[in-house]
């Protein structure tokens, strides 16, 4: 599957972050946002089969999210979606970590494995990416393979 990836992230932060008079929101390495739904896109890489009998979709690019002046930054940086053990797991790079990339943040869950929408909820690891306002187990934006 060479399908590219498109996450609107979260309607509800992305509203509230676009209505700051300095948000800036830039896509770099490939990403771009589609115009019409304004979800990002972030172009297929590759696909790694796992262990079993799972696999994982890389992407690239990454999406830079900056508002507050310069006190917020957030970077969603070259997305997997793991499909293992039932489910389907958003990560992209832990930049905590920086500047190793090998380190994954997991953003959103989704139990739904099969098809091209994937409904998913925040995860535990990703409250602090979300700045504590939102609740592990809340609704993000699906990811859809495009």
């Amino acid at each position: 599957m060479t399908a590219d990836l498109a996450w609107g992230i979260k309607h509800s932060f992305l509203g509230y972050l676009e209505s700051l008079p300095d948000c800036m929101i830039t896509t770099e390495d490939g990403a771009s946002r589609d115009e019409a739904t304004g979800a990002f896109v972030f172009p297929s890489a590759r696909r790694i089969e796992l262990d079993g009998n799972g696999y994982r979709l890389e992407f690239k690019g990454d999406v830079r999210i900056k508002a507050h002046g310069g006190m917020l930054l957030v970077i969603f940086m070259h997305p997997w979606l793991t499909f293992l053990d039932g489910r389907v797991e958003l990560s992209v790079v832990d930049l905590m970590h920086w500047p190793d990339t090998s380190r994954r943040e997991v953003l959103g869950i989704s139990d739904t494995t099969h098809g091209t929408e994937f409904p998913l909820r925040l995860a535990e690891s990703a409250l602090e990416t979300f700045n504590g306002v939102y609740q592990a187990g809340e609704p993000l934006d699906p990811v859809k393979l495009v």
